[in-house]
């Protein structure tokens, strides 16, 4: 996600290449930083949603390989399920949930970028409640000590909870 004069990104290209296999031009400048911070916005929100319902299910009494197979192969799968799903054993990957949340994206930057999301929406009055919620969410996670941890830690969150 790269923000700046077009012309110069193209001559940059060797660069940013040496940096990843891709890269989006956004824009003008600023315009990486924008789609980068929506994208983690919704990060954020997807990740939450999949540890609220990964528990829910399985405090129902569902297995949690066979309810990730379910939402992996229907209409809720996304990637916080069904690449990182913050369920440990919930699917075999080397994920951060089956290493004790350890080496992933920290649950504290997460949480800076939905910080930031709401600072820029703020500044545009854009309404962003669900990502108000999630902030909640990755607050509480920090003040518990947890915000070194993977952001997928949200599930043992929500696991922890009592009504």
């Amino acid at each position: 996600m790269v923000g700046g004069d077009e012309s110069t990104l193209t001559a940059a290209e060797h660069l940013l290449g040496s940096m990843g296999s891709r890269w989006v031009y956004c824009g003008p400048a600023g315009s990486g930083l924008v789609a980068k911070i929506c994208n983690n916005m919704i990060l954020g929100m997807t990740m939450a949603a999949v540890a609220e319902a990964m528990n829910l299910g399985i405090k129902l009494g569902m297995e949690p390989k066979v309810l990730a197979s379910v939402i992996n192969t229907s209409t809720g799968r996304c990637w916080a399920s069904e690449i990182n799903n913050p369920v440990p054993g919930a699917i075999e990957n080397q994920i951060p949930s089956n290493n004790n949340y350890l080496n992933g994206f920290k649950a504290d930057l997460l949480l800076k970028d939905m910080r930031l999301g709401e600072s820029l929406a703020k500044g545009t009055h854009t309404q962003t409640p669900l990502t108000r919620l999630t902030v909640d969410v990755y607050a509480r996670i920090s003040q518990m000590g947890w915000g070194d941890k993977d952001f997928s830690i949200a599930y043992k969150y929500f696991k922890e909870q009592q009504s």
